[in-house]
């Protein structure tokens, strides 16, 4: 099930609830988005996950928050930035930024950089958090004319 909030120039929200993995999930989100111009927008969005699972330490629930700004440079060049933070894994932290070059309809080259903590697991038996950076690159063509 799933209450949503239609879409709006400034902001939206929705609420799932439903079965997950023979327990249930309660979701709660929130999503405002400011666009300063045609080019430039942030965004801010909140959002909590309830669990109760049907296993030892199965009750328990995650927040996290994003900032997101976007900058368009033209129709075909734009540039994406995300900061995470989350209550899942001691408070962790995590930064990415993409840029994206449509070269032609349908093809992309992505250019990703991600940096943070590594969420591992919510089991209390893992490894603490661990510190990484990430550099992808991601190259999309389309065979249609």
């Amino acid at each position: 099930m799933r209450a949503v909030e239609p879409p709006t120039r400034r902001g939206s929200g929705s609420g799932p609830v439903g079965i997950y993995y023979n327990g249930r999930l309660n979701e709660f989100r929130v999503r405002a988005t400011y666009r300063a111009n045609e080019r430039l927008s942030f965004s801010v969005g909140p959002q909590g996950n309830r669990f109760r699972l049907p296993v030892p330490d199965g009750n328990f629930s995650v927040v996290f928050g994003a900032v997101e700004t976007d900058y368009a440079f033209s129709r075909f060049l734009s540039l994406s930035t995300i900061l995470q933070v989350d209550t899942a894994n001691a408070q962790a932290a995590s930064a990415n930024v993409r840029l994206r070059w449509n070269y032609r309809p349908d093809s992309d080259l992505y250019v990703i950089y991600t940096a943070g903590q590594k969420f591992a697991s919510l089991a209390t038996v893992n490894p603490a958090q661990f510190y990484e950076n990430r550099f992808a690159i991601k190259f999309t063509y389309s065979w249609r004319p």
